[in-house]
């Protein structure tokens, strides 16, 4: 091989590497798309990310006045002790009327220790918000929290059959 082969060589493979190392740091930096401020999407963004935080103070900062008042105290460990699970979701659609907002999820989670010891789910949530203060907040308990102290049913309400 000449020296300006070599030379050729050798220049192409460093433009190589800055274009291999360039497209990885363009990925990594990137991260997950950040919804608009302001938006019930992003509500919802914040809210997961504080759950796959373990962050219940946070997480629960997003309720709304009418649901803790409904619901009384929703538990924390529904967010803090979510074991070794992991989950991530993505925006199916959102509906928006006047105040309110339905915002559809698909989550998958994934437990155990792949490839052969790990499973994963996946299904949709529809996360109910309402803007509160110029806020969005949830109106319905979103997953993984729930409502353990729900409104009784007021009288003349029809009570559901049992089997």
């Amino acid at each position: 091989m000449s020296a300006s082969t070599r030379w050729l060589v050798g220049v192409g493979g460093a433009v190589l590497v800055v274009a291999v190392l360039s497209a990885v740091v363009a990925l990594v930096a990137s991260g997950p798309e950040e919804f608009e401020e302001g938006t019930p999407e992003r509500a919802v963004q914040r809210y997961l990310a504080a759950v796959a935080d373990r962050d219940a103070t946070e997480a629960l900062s997003f309720l709304s006045d009418e649901l803790v008042e409904r619901c009384g105290t929703i538990p924390r460990e529904s967010v803090t002790q979510r074991g070794d699970s992991r989950f991530r979701a993505a925006l199916e659609e959102t509906i928006t009327r006047d105040s309110t907002a339905q915002v559809r999820v698909a989550i998958s989670e994934s437990y155990g220790d792949p490839p052969f010891d790990g499973g994963e789910s996946t299904w949709s949530v529809t996360f109910e918000l309402v803007q509160e203060g110029g806020e969005w907040r949830f109106i319905e308990a979103p997953w993984p929290t729930y409502c353990p102290n729900p409104k009784p049913l007021t009288e003349g309400t029809p009570v559901p059959a049992t089997r």
